[in-house]
């Protein structure tokens, strides 16, 4: 059985899909059901980015699984990979991680608006199984979310910081063990 999920979890795409919305932002499913919607509008000025002024190249945008793809009409690609996504999302060019709220909705799941102007819905259910984030089932704890712009906080009990939440959002969560009868 355990072979079973590790082989599920290596044929898990990263990117599930990608689909460009108005007002140069993407909405992106990752593999681990993670949904951002990743604001570009902040990012066109720059050398990177700069193809993606074009609507026609924006609206372009496809996914192999591994990356999202970006068809400038050139030999050179445009392609963004899912960590820098998630990266590009927490942070606005030249600043440091701003999450401006956090909302929490049903089944474990967190909505995360962050200052670049992304929003990102997490969903932490899959992860409670684990000792580092079981303290979350507890209602009072999870309901206890807050944010201090730079981290998630939990009560006194969890905080969680920009790689780790950068692990969470692409990571398919571990299996849940069966225990034994």
């Amino acid at each position: 059985m355990g072979d079973k999920n590790i082989r599920q979890k290596k044929n898990t795409p990263m990117i599930r899909a990608v689909m460009p919305l108005d007002h140069h932002r993407l909405h992106i499913e990752f593999g681990s059901g993670n949904v951002l919607e990743l604001n570009m509008e902040n990012r066109l000025r720059t050398t990177r980015y700069y193809d993606l002024n074009s609507d026609e190249v924006f609206r372009s945008a496809s996914t192999d699984g591994v990356k999202i793809m970006f068809h400038t009409g050139t030999n050179l690609e445009l392609e963004i990979f899912p960590r820098e996504a998630v990266r590009l999302a927490m942070k606005s060019p030249g600043e440091v991680m701003g999450i401006l709220q956090t909302k929490l909705l049903e089944s474990g799941r967190i909505w995360l608006e962050m200052k670049s102007g992304s929003i990102l819905a997490l969903n932490l259910n899959g992860w409670l199984g684990t000792n580092r984030y079981s303290p979350l089932k507890k209602p009072e704890v999870l309901q206890s979310i807050s944010t201090d712009g730079e981290h998630l906080i939990f009560s006194d009990v969890l905080k969680i910081e920009e790689e780790e939440l950068v692990r969470l959002t692409l990571m398919v969560p571990p299996p849940v063990e069966e225990s034994a009868v």
